[in-house]
């Protein structure tokens, strides 16, 4: 049987991938949409009034999910890997903390995606899916500020 599951496998790979696929998450966590994987609510509308403590060179940005296309997850990110104004000058890579759970460290963006069950359907440019700026109103509520302008 095992064999037989193997050979299976050998011939999935050699076609090509119609959709990109995260692997599960680990048993016992938290797959709801919004949600981090340890159940903490990222949702905007949710903790817009919230406190959330964002490190030094970090920025608060909202991420869409495919899912929860009224919705903004809230995502504290580096900002040395967020484009300028302008498009341009964001470092390769990622670097990223759950402001749900507090966890942080997060060095791929596939990583993150997958902790804060942000579903995507496919590889590419995946990062775009950070699609605004969050800022703090006169109020002090956490809203939807600017476009994040990724470009090429």
């Amino acid at each position: 049987e095992e064999e037989e599951e193997e050979e299976e496998e050998g011939s999935e790979s050699s076609s090509p991938p119609v959709s990109y696929q995260m692997k599960p998450p680990p048993e016992g966590c938290c797959t709801t949409d919004g949600f981090c994987q340890a159940g903490k609510d990222l949702r905007l509308i949710s903790i817009s009034n919230e406190h959330i403590e964002v490190p030094s060179g970090f920025l608060l940005v909202g991420a869409k999910s495919p899912n929860l296309p009224d919705h903004l997850l809230v995502c504290a990110v580096d900002k040395r890997f967020l484009p300028d104004d302008n498009g341009h000058n964001a470092l390769l890579g990622f670097s990223g903390n759950c402001v749900g759970c507090g966890k942080k460290g997060f060095c791929y963006f596939t990583e993150f995606s997958n902790h804060i069950n942000l579903k995507l359907t496919t590889q590419p440019k995946k990062q775009k899916h950070l699609k605004y700026y969050l800022v703090r109103n006169a109020q002090g509520t956490l809203t939807k500020g600017s476009v994040i302008c990724w470009k090429g």
